[in-house]
């Protein structure tokens, strides 16, 4: 059966959209130059369902990127830098509209940045998650597969000083 010039293009016209979509999808990296094979590289996954905390991943080892999700990162010691926000993205996901507003008032007022070093495993995932009490927030880097813990910080927020 022979493609009319009009049923090619939209065959080729859905592969390219299909290719990029596949090229977008996937982890941030937190590492500059080309991906890297999954044997020397680490996820980290921010933000899980039972983090009681809003957590940006803003660098890695100095190296900037804007990660409220996936994020690849070398193996090994690395330090994150963190912007924290004291509710989680479920929190205002499952709020009413004025929830909402007032959670998001609270979360820039108690907003901070912070730093946490730990090693990671090449292969393996890992969670950041944490908790809030107002002017402090603990911050756990966890295993993603049994939520050990890893490493934590505490960090005191100033109110307004971000």
């Amino acid at each position: 059966m022979t493609q009319t010039p009009r049923r090619r293009n939209l065959t080729l016209a859905a592969a390219a959209t299909t290719l990029l979509l596949a090229i977008g999808c996937g982890p941030v990296r937190g590492y500059p130059g080309a991906g890297r094979p999954a044997a020397e590289t680490a996820t980290l996954r921010a933000n899980p369902f039972w983090s009681g905390i809003l957590a940006t991943v803003r660098a890695v080892d100095g190296f900037e990127v804007n990660s409220q999700i996936d994020l690849e990162v070398l193996a090994g010691r690395r330090t994150l830098t963190l912007e924290l926000g004291p509710v989680s993205l479920q929190s205002l996901q499952q709020a009413g509209r004025q929830t909402q507003q007032m959670l998001a008032m609270t979360n820039v007022e108690w907003k901070t940045t912070t730093t946490i070093t730990a090693d990671f495993e090449a292969g393996t995932e890992y969670a950041i998650s944490g908790s809030w009490s107002e002017p402090a927030y603990t911050v756990e880097i966890q295993r993603y597969d049994d939520r050990s813990v890893v490493t934590s910080t505490d960090v005191t927020a100033t109110k307004g000083a971000f």
